[in-house]
């Protein structure tokens, strides 16, 4: 028996749900081709009628994401796939997720393949997150909307570096002064 592996697929953006209902549809013919199907989602916040409504956003645009330990007949379910662009990989055929972007998405999204809302404040530029799945989160942040709710992270992904939207509730924002620098560093 085959380790069970994730593997990403890349279809064109915005046909990600299509093509996930696609490979639901066809998984009749090739039944061990996949235990888990997937997009990877964040909460965000969007203004519905003047209200702030928590709504889900793809994560990573553009993949989706299988847990498989038939790569073979995963490769067989996707050809019948019209809209299938390409699985990761070489000529050999797919290519696992390293480990530690498989630990990314289990850890971030969880069971329920969505990453949380986070919620934390900024000290000068700085930013401390103190709740949700990004509080322990030691990667770099490159832009905060704090109007959106949003933050927009760097990471190592899929062979690249990736720019990721996830959603961040920013609560207050400091003035760096000596006194309250001191506090945060202890």
């Amino acid at each position: 028996m085959n380790k069970v592996m994730w593997y990403a697929v890349w279809v064109r953006s915005g046909q990600e749900d299509r093509v996930l209902e696609l490979c639901k549809t066809f998984r009749h013919y090739h039944p061990d081709a996949y235990e888990e199907c997937f997009i990877p989602t964040y909460e965000k916040y969007r203004k519905v009628k003047g209200q702030p409504t928590k709504q889900l956003a793809h994560l990573l645009p553009g993949y989706l994401f299988f847990v498989s330990d038939h790569p073979q007949e995963l490769q067989k379910l996707l050809k019948r796939i019209p809209e299938f662009a390409k699985t990761l990989g070489d000529d050999d055929g797919a290519i696992p997720l390293y480990q530690e972007e498989v630990e990314f998405l289990q850890r971030y999204t969880g069971d329920e393949r969505i990453l949380k809302m986070s919620e934390g404040y900024l000290v000068g530029s700085e930013l401390v997150v103190t709740d949700g799945p990004l509080k322990d989160y030691q990667g770099k942040v490159m832009r905060i909307d704090r109007h959106k709710r949003t933050a927009v992270l760097e990471l190592e992904f899929l062979g690249r570096k990736m720019k990721v939207t996830v959603g961040l509730e920013v609560v207050k924002k400091s003035i760096v002064t000596k006194r309250n620098r001191r506090m945060h560093r202890e």
